[in-house]
């Protein structure tokens, strides 16, 4: 860890167990002894599936509150990519799953993981961009935006889906300018497996369908 250029924290305000450190961006990271919260295999996905002469869909006043199945990943802004995937790598071990240049990178982690665990999106300095939730279907990637929008939080993109991790998603902006993924049927890579990385054009990078991408999508605001 201290090889790779970590610095080791001697006392924390934060949980006590293992230990913290910051990363080169100065990202607080604790370091602890824990079970495998990971899937050790590609999440199924759900889908309602009818015989003819049948309603397929649930009514809406059916549809259940979405909760999510646990949460999938975490996308940072870093002002040197390079260095943010030497570091990781170096000191957690994360692999290279794809890139766009230096514009957006995805890593994994080798024990069986989905195609991206924690990812780095350029910046002008260090920030916090999403955190992703793993849903059980498209479907519940639409109700629970529909549901996040009844509650007042409107702002974000989507529906679509992802090329780099093949997810479908929907993000619902914060009320601090970050946001929330809903997340389904990811990319899986299994433990032991090599993922063949590739360094894709940003308009192949980014998303297959879905709606423009907001100006404010892309925003640091802790910049």
């Amino acid at each position: 860890m201290l090889a790779a250029g970590a610095d080791i924290l001697t006392s924390s305000d934060g949980d006590r167990e293992g230990f913290w450190f910051n990363d080169p961006d100065g990202n607080l990271v604790q370091v602890r002894v824990g079970e495998k919260t990971l899937p050790n295999e590609k999440a199924p996905l759900e889908q309602r599936r009818t015989l003819a002469n049948a309603r397929g869909s649930l009514m809406r006043s059916e549809v259940a509150k979405v909760r999510p199945r646990r949460m999938s990943h975490v996308l940072l802004f870093t002002p040197d990519i390079a260095r943010a995937l030497a570091f990781y790598r170096e000191a957690l071990g994360l692999r290279l799953s794809d890139r766009s240049a230096d514009i957006i990178a995805f890593t994994h982690a080798p024990h069986g993981c989905d195609h991206h665990l924690v990812a780095f999106v350029q910046s002008s300095a260090k920030g916090w961009h999403h955190v992703a939730w793993e849903v059980a279907s498209i479907d519940e990637v639409g109700n629970g935006a529909t549901q996040m929008a009844a509650a007042g939080f409107k702002a974000g993109w989507g529906t679509g889906r992802h090329v780099l991790g093949s997810n479908y998603f929907h993000y619902v902006r914060d009320p601090w300018g970050s946001f929330s993924e809903y997340s389904a049927d990811m990319d899986y890579v299994s433990a032991g497996s090599e993922w063949p990385a590739g360094d894709f054009r940003p308009e192949d990078s980014l998303y297959q369908w879905g709606p423009d991408v907001p100006d404010y999508f892309i925003c640091n605001t802790e910049a």
